[in-house]
């Protein structure tokens, strides 16, 4: 049984992609595994700060996630829902979590345009992107069309289709049973890419001033409902055209993003 991992924090944008993966997971009769990390917190008075007990804080925290896989339980009796908890190494965790339970998408909230879900702290969805070989997908807390029937991969001349790219990608394209169009943007800084390593995939070709913006606006002429970008694979000086357009659609887009390894 395949499992799909969201980030729960309790705030609106992580109950958004616990209610979206869930839609997830009846579309593709997945498991669900609400995780929770844990940070001591801080309490800040006159006399300086001092930390709220571990213990008392987990405890209470342990019984709100326990509590939501009940309620959701009952709700969506067609889906079986796990609970994780981690109090560091976040993205060891996921990393280790997503070979033991064969987790097939990791789902985080997006709380606003500027700042992911508290339960990233200060991790970002593209750092784990390139540190975890598990396909991440961001939604916005305002987006509320839980579904998908067609993605849109967009594709720049640092990440030209190939076999095994290509195998990757129709993975996940079967795992959620959806339609899939590849689009390439052109901008005076880039160049037309030439697809000679794979000749039965369709790229279409668009211009615009920037990659952002040419994506954006070919997302309402397509209908997607999930974009999907691709990452190199981590290492320490990571690609910075591809972390820059990333970032960038993933804090703006409207619609979710799905982001998986080169």
């Amino acid at each position: 049984m395949k499992t799909l991992l969201v980030g729960v924090d309790f705030t609106k944008s992580s109950m958004n992609a616990v209610n979206y993966t869930i839609e997830l997971a009846k579309k593709t009769k997945s498991n669900v595994l609400l995780f929770h990390a844990i940070a001591t917190p801080l309490i800040h008075t006159n006399s300086g700060l001092f930390f709220i007990s571990p213990s008392d804080y987990s405890n209470t925290e342990s019984k709100k996630l326990v509590d939501l896989q009940k309620k959701l339980s009952i709700k969506n009796k067609e889906v079986t829902f796990e609970i994780e908890i981690t109090y560091n190494g976040l993205k060891n965790k996921i990393d280790k979590l997503s070979k033991q339970k064969k987790i097939s998408l990791v789902v985080i909230g997006l709380e606003t345009k500027s700042k992911l879900s508290l339960f990233l702290k200060s991790t970002t969805s593209l750092e784990l992107v390139g540190e975890i070989n598990c396909p991440i997908i961001t939604i916005s807390k305002k987006y509320k069309q839980h579904s998908i029937s067609k993605v849109l991969v967009a594709v720049d001349h640092e990440s030209s289709i190939n076999s095994g790219l290509s195998r990757r990608i129709h993975a996940i394209i079967s795992f959620l049973e959806v339609d899939v169009e590849y689009v390439h943007v052109i901008t005076e800084h880039e160049l037309n890419i030439k697809n000679d390593t794979n000749k039965n995939i369709k790229i279409t070709t668009i211009q615009a001033d920037t990659f952002e913006e040419g994506i954006s606006k070919y997302v309402k002429k397509s209908q997607a409902d999930l974009i999907m970008l691709i990452s190199n694979n981590y290492h320490p000086f990571r690609n910075l055209l591809i972390d820059r357009h990333s970032k960038k659609i993933i804090l703006s887009s409207q619609i979710p993003v799905i982001s998986i390894q080169k």
